[in-house]
Parts: C-alpha cells; structure tokens; sequence
C-alpha cells in the first residue's frame, strides 16, 4: 500500500511537470501559437513586398521596350523632342514620382515560454505535496501507533531488565 502511495505521488508530479511544459514550455502550444502568428505577419508582410517588385519588375520592362513609355516619361521630367513647342505656366507642379514603400523591417521575436526549471520545480511541489498528504492521512488513520513510554532509569530507556 505504501509503495501505491508513494507512485500515485510520483504519478501526479510527472503529470504536473508534463502538463506544464506541453502548455507552456519551450515547444508548447503557446509558443506554436505565437510563432503561427509571426508566420502570418510575416505571410502578409512578403506579399506586398512582392507585389510591389512585380510593378517595379512591370515598369522596367516598360521602360526598356516600349518607345511610348520613355517619352511619357521623358515629358513628366521636363524634356521635349523634335518638333514640339515649350509652354510654361507659372504655379503648375508636375506630378511627383512614385515612391515605392517597402514596409518597415520585421524581426521575428522569440516566443515566450516558461523555462524547464520551473515546470521541474513545480512537479517536484506536486510529488512532496501527494507525499505529505499521504503521510497525514496514514497518521490519521492511526496506521502509525505510538509505542508506550519504555521504563526509564537514569535517563537510560530499558526494555527489558535481566532476572537477578
């Protein structure tokens, strides 16, 4: 019976340490959780970056193939070609150039987690605890009886004295 008392405590203090560290631990379901999230951000965050290089990718193609293009844009920036005529209006701005954002810089974080000693140290608490309640409940139930006070003479306890 006691060694059933005695593997039930260890039973829960291995139960509490598993508990935890499946939960909590360094490769628990929060930290998934957290780096799931983190994919996501970061999922999101190459998308654009990607649609942004394929525009960029779409307006140097433009620019090194079609004719049309360069003069548009040859004409924003200022420039004339043969045959037409300058005008200039005061207080008319042209149209800024496209300035292509590719977001702010993401760094993955390391997910937080509770350390391996604190699951260990709290599994051990559940093993002493069981422990503890197991050997107040066999106190209780009186499994361990006192013995009578033996005889005492000068302070020596004697159990059984030799016939003189």
């Amino acid at each position: 019976m006691k060694r059933f008392r005695i593997l039930s405590a260890a039973l829960t203090g291995t139960f509490v340490y598993v508990f935890i560290s499946v939960f909590a631990g360094r490769d628990g379901l929060l930290a998934e959780r957290q780096q799931r999230e983190q994919k996501r951000i970061l999922a999101v965050r190459t998308e654009s970056i990607q649609k942004t290089n394929n525009s960029l990718k779409l307006e140097c193609t433009a620019l090194q193939n079609d004719k049309e293009v360069i003069e548009g844009l040859a004409k924003k920036l200022g420039y004339v070609s043969d045959g037409d005529k300058i005008v200039k209006i005061n207080g008319l701005s042209f149209e800024q150039e496209k300035i292509y954002d590719a977001g702010t810089p993401v760094k993955a974080r390391e997910p937080e987690y509770l350390p391996e000693w604190v699951s260990k140290v709290l599994g051990i608490a559940a093993f002493l605890t069981v422990c503890l309640y197991s050997l107040y409940q066999d106190v209780k139930s009186g499994l361990f009886k006192r013995r009578k006070n033996p005889v005492f003479m000068e302070g020596i306890p004697v159990y059984d004295l030799p016939q003189v």
